[in-house]
Formats: C-alpha cells, structure tokens, sequence
C-alpha cells in the first residue's frame, strides 16, 4: 500500500489512487493501449491502431479537472485500471484540439454527441452540474476482478463528498471549478460490461439506441462488434 492509497479493493490485491500529475503518462499509455483496443465504437470504426496526439492533449485537459482515479497493483504497481472524469455544465466546455479530420473519429463524436444531447440531464433532473465518467477501462489481462465496478463506486462516493461546501474533496478542485457541485453522475456506456456496472449501481438509462442503428461505409455498427453489445446508452444517477 502507498502513501496515495485511497482505498484498498480486491482481497487488498490493488488500492485506489487518484490520478496526479505524476501518473498522467501512465494513465494515458494504459487509454491508448487498453480503451483504443477494446472500447466497441473503437472496434467498430477499426481505430485499432489509430492513435492520434490529440488524444494525449484531450486526456491531460480532462485529467486537470483531479477528479480521475485509477486501480493500481501494488505488488507490480502498475495502473490497471482508469475512470478518467470530468465537471460538466450545460456552459462549461473541454477544448479538443481544434477540428477532427478523420471521419471516423467524427463519426464517432457524433454518436457520443447524439447520445447526451438526447436527453436534458440538467432540465429534467433540476440539477446545474454534473460529473461525467467519459473513459472506463481496464488492462486486458486484469478484467472480470471488479476493478471498473470499485471505480465508478468510488468515484461516486467521492462525487457526493464534493457537494460538501467544505470538504477535502471541494478544496483539492481546481481554481476554475471551486464553485461547482456536482448533483449527478453521468455516463455513455458502450459495452454490456460497462451496462451492468451502471445497473448494479443503480444508474438509470435516459437513452438507449441499437448498434444496427448506425453505419458507417455501407455496414451496421451490429456487423462489426461481437453481438453480445447490442445498443449503445446513455445514464446518470443522482447524488
């Protein structure tokens, strides 16, 4: 156990650390090599072994808001695990790097801005801020362990601290995010394996749309992810 162990899950096997400074590159070598691979909409587009720097650029910017944690083995202490997250509003914005060239990468925007944009988190549930889970991913070779699941529990646990005026967790954001307390949790999850996550820990689906819903170069998403993904949905749980 280290001097950044927030929580020890998995028979004590792996802690919880929150995502620092020090641990940007790792957090991103584990997104490029885990999430680009197996995330579907990555699998259905063939991004495979698209990587593109501005995804390094995206992660950092996301990353600074210190509100991302990731599962780390202690014996090797290596990060297996990342919830990368970030303070959303309906003004707040995250900048990208400027305009996407490749189409599928477009594409894909377009289906994740479909999504959350299908439903007003924040007219219907009243609420002025939330805090997205925008990547969930774990090393290849560490799944079916409940570390994704010990994430996005914690990351709840520590988003309802946050509403606290004067908690440790209010005081560790950022200058530019002092002020915002998250009310809700949300999420576009992508994968059975993420769906039950949300399930078990009580998020509701607010849209749901099937892969054979959208193509792309002549072919349903459907025909090019394993079938056990059937739709795509978009979720959020109250604080």
């Amino acid at each position: 156990m280290s001097e950044q162990c927030l929580k020890l899950i998995c028979n004590d096997e792996f802690e919880i650390v929150k995502i620092t400074e020090n641990l940007y590159d790792e957090a991103i070598e584990l997104f490029q090599t885990e999430f680009a691979k197996y995330e579907n909409l990555n699998i259905a587009f063939n991004l495979i072994d698209c990587k593109d720097p501005r995804d390094d650029k995206f992660i950092r910017l996301l990353l600074k808001d210190n509100i991302s944690f990731a599962a780390r083995h202690i014996r090797t202490q290596q990060l297996v695990a990342i919830c990368i997250n970030r303070i959303a509003t309906p003004c707040l914005t995250k900048e990208t790097g400027g305009e996407v060239p490749n189409p599928k990468l477009q594409k894909i925007g377009e289906i994740i801005h479909h999504m959350t944009t299908s439903r007003d988190v924040y007219k219907e549930w009243q609420v002025k801020c939330t805090i997205e889970l925008t990547f969930l991913s774990t090393r290849n070779e560490f799944t079916r362990r409940g570390l994704a699941l010990n994430l996005v529990e914690y990351t709840l646990d520590y988003a309802r601290k946050l509403k606290e005026e004067n908690s440790k967790e209010a005081l560790e954001l950022p200058t530019h995010l002092k002020d915002q307390r998250p009310e809700a949790v949300t999420a576009v999850f992508t994968s059975r394996f993420s769906q039950r996550i949300g399930e078990k820990l009580g998020f509701v689906t607010l849209f749901r749309e099937e892969y054979t819903k959208f193509s792309f170069e002549g072919k349903t998403l459907a025909e090019k992810i394993d079938p056990e993904h059937m739709y795509i949905i978009f979720v959020a749980k109250r604080l």
